[in-house]
C-alpha cells in the first residue's frame, strides 16, 4: 500500500511497556483493507532527554507517513518498527 492508497491513518494511543513505549496506528486503504503498525521507543531515549513524552506521538505519526511514502510492494512497512536516535534527529 502506498501513501496515495491510504484512506485513513488513525493513532490508537500509547501503550507503556517495561523498557519501552509502543505507539499504535491503524492504516486503512481505499479497498477497506486494514493493518496495524506499532512503533516502539526505548525508555532510554526519554531518560537521556533526546525526546519528550509529548513529542513522541507526532514523531511516530510523521515516521509512519514517511514510511508510507517510500513503501513498495516489495518493501512494505513492517508491523513493528523501532524509533531510533536518527529518527529523532530527522524529526527535529
Amino acid at each position: 500500500m502506498t501513501k496515495d492508497q491510504v484512506l485513513q491513518l488513525r493513532y490508537l494511543g500509547v501503550f507503556p511497556q517495561i523498557g519501552h513505549r509502543e505507539y499504535g496506528f491503524r492504516i486503512e486503504d481505499k479497498n477497506k483493507n486494514v493493518r496495524h503498525v506499532v512503533l516502539t521507543i526505548d525508555d532510554t531515549l526519554f531518560l537521556r532527554k533526546q525526546l519528550m513524552f509529548q513529542e513522541a506521538p507526532d514523531l511516530c505519526y510523521q515516521k509512519v507517513l514517511m514510511d508510507l511514502s517510500t513503501e513498495t510492494a516489495d518493501r512494505p512497512i513492517r508491523s513493528r518498527v523501532s524509533v531510533t536516535a536518527e529518527d529523532i534527529a530527522h524529526y527535529r
